[in-house]
């Protein structure tokens, strides 16, 4: 736990009127509603100290549109104050490859997955809190609204010092309602990576923007990260190590089959349960020297966190039901696996086998920003 801070300023602005002139827009009375979504974030490391940033998004819809959003360098961003007035504005110092979904009518295109060309990324996880502050008028022209700060990260900043430092800088973020999430207040905390190992945890307690270092390069969701942490203190027996046979008594005990040490890790999708699983996996992933063979590797390791429909079933919840409206499933809608030395990005939709791979040269040409759906 590194930075603490309280009302936490920044600058970060974006053009809403040029984006809603650009893109199709889902009216706000067409965005529903849905349960907390899972989310799983993790990385693993080649024999080189190379990073690899593998996460799963899932949701109890496939209703929302995904997009595959590319920002050229020096593309200007701009969102919303509290009330409707222009916040702050920064110019893109690197070019950015993202996931965007539109998360309320005056925030069209939420950025959730990312990385820039610098190696630096991350991921938006869902946690309930108490969101931030409303920040005094006066600072509405430093504004950024909190569910951006993976944007403004990404736009403005290549390691992981640099964004402590940044984010002690002039900005101010606030917790807006969202639309697409029944108007809760900015639900979210954040995994952030660097291509140097650098690993951060931002979200948001009592009020106040915590900044924690991330020994463990791991975030599901709630309850708050410090308690992740705390918790694996129970789980100080975890190995990879097979005990395949063991004397007990008079007894002599051998397995038929390996991977019995698995069977110490907990076995619910829950964000507990996701987050000693993808502690274990990221610690024992099997490291090589080709990063073409890792990236193979860590979608081997995300394999274990893709959620199919119908597993687990919701009785209770508000959201997207089934066709006769008796439950919820929540399933993995896409899964990213992102190479932060080379800056390449793959992805994977839920009707797919395949993941489809993205870099920067493929952009390169491009002087505005593209927006592509993902299909379903």
């Amino acid at each position: 736990m590194i930075l603490k801070k309280s009302n936490v300023e920044s600058n970060n602005l974006r053009d809403n009127k040029v984006i809603f002139n650009e893109i199709e827009q889902i009216p706000e009375k067409d965005l529903k509603p849905v349960v907390p979504f899972a989310c799983t974030s993790l990385i693993i490391k080649d024999k080189k100290g190379n990073v690899y940033h593998g996460r799963g998004m899932e949701f109890t819809t496939d209703l929302i549109t995904s997009s595959l959003t590319y920002y050229p360098k020096d593309h200007v961003f701009q969102h919303y104050a509290p009330d409707k007035s222009l916040g702050l504005k920064y110019v893109a110092k690197y070019p950015i490859i993202a996931i965007t979904d539109p998360v309320s009518e005056e925030n069209p295109r939420g950025a959730t997955e990312g990385i820039n060309q610098a190696g630096l990324a991350f991921s938006l996880n869902m946690i309930h809190n108490t969101g931030l502050p409303d920040p005094d008028p006066k600072d509405y022209s430093k504004t950024v609204p909190f569910m951006n700060i993976g944007e403004w990260a990404l736009a403005n900043f290549s390691t992981i010092e640099e964004l402590k430092e940044g984010l002690k800088g002039n900005v101010v973020f606030w917790s807006e309602s969202l639309s697409m999430l029944g108007n809760l207040k900015s639900p979210f905390h954040f995994a952030i990576y660097d291509k140097n190992g650098g690993s951060i945890v931002i979200e948001i307690s009592n009020n106040n923007l915590n900044v924690y270092d991330n020994p463990t390069g791991v975030l599901t969701n709630g309850p708050e990260f410090p308690w992740h942490l705390e918790n694996l203190n129970n789980y100080s027996h975890l190995s990879n190590i097979d005990a395949s046979a063991s004397k007990i008594g008079n007894l002599t005990l051998i397995q038929p089959d390996s991977g019995i040490a698995t069977s110490a890790l907990p076995s619910s999708s829950t964000s507990v349960g996701r987050f000693i699983r993808a502690f274990y996996y990221s610690s024992f992933a099997n490291s090589v020297d080709n990063p073409n063979e890792q990236i193979a590797e860590l979608g081997h390791i995300m394999n274990n966190f893709d959620r199919p429909k119908n597993i687990t079933k919701d009785t209770s919840g508000e959201g997207e039901k089934s066709a006769n409206n008796q439950y919820m499933t929540e399933f993995t809608v896409w899964t990213v696996l992102s190479d932060l030395s080379r800056a390449e990005f793959y992805i994977r939709m839920y009707g797919s086998l395949n993941y489809e791979k993205f870099t920067f040269d493929q952009f390169k040409d491009n002087t505005d920003f593209v927006s592509i759906p993902l299909a379903k």
